[in-house]
């Protein structure tokens, strides 16, 4: 299934959870009632959920509550379609001012979206030759794309009346030739 195709209103994602690389998992867990009876450790399966913060090592790995699952709905459904969890964003390797390795670089420090790179802390950026000018050209991409959508809006609404207009248009010539073709055989009878 193409991760792509998850679709997520960002209206109900809290701005802060837009910049962090969210991942779910299955691990284990050991049953204590379950060990403490057979007198051995007994594990159950159990999903996972690891937040990682964009540029830093630290992660916090918990239990996948509901809470969680509602919290990030497109990685936990990506989760459980099987399918590379990418979360929210454009993803890197659409913008062409980044070079495969910068792209690899940043995928190491926890960062996959132009949105988490134009969001991360100055603090954590000292790991990357010319962070600044990386994180200031997301921030202008980010904003003429902003600027942009209205235009690309209207222009996907232009296309789909065109379509519905060229459909209209078939349907006329079918029905003139209709009615060509049956006024012909009035004529010969």
């Amino acid at each position: 299934m193409n991760p792509s195709e998850f679709v997520m209103d960002t209206n109900l994602v809290d701005e802060g959870d837009k910049r962090l690389m969210v991942t779910f998992h299955r691990g284990i867990e050991q049953n204590e009632a379950k060990s403490t009876e057979a007198g051995r450790p007994i594990h159950d399966d159990v999903d996972l959920i690891t937040i990682r913060f964009p540029g830093q090592r630290d992660s916090v790995v918990a239990k996948a509550d509901y809470g969680y699952q509602q919290r990030f709905p497109v990685q936990w459904a990506q989760f459980k379609a099987n399918a590379e969890q990418l979360g929210s964003g454009t993803q890197l390797s659409e913008v062409p001012w980044l070079t495969p390795a910068q792209i690899a670089d940043m995928k190491a420090a926890n960062i996959r979206t132009v949105e988490q790179l134009a969001t991360m802390a100055d603090a954590n950026g000292h790991v990357f030759m010319g962070f600044q000018g990386l994180k200031q050209r997301a921030k202008v991409f980010l904003e003429t794309a902003a600027g942009n959508a209205p235009a690309l809006k209207l222009q996907a609404e232009l296309e789909k009346r065109d379509a519905e207009i060229a459909d209209l248009r078939g349907i006329v010539n079918r029905l003139v030739d209709e009615k060509k073709t049956a006024g012909k055989k009035a004529s010969l009878v």
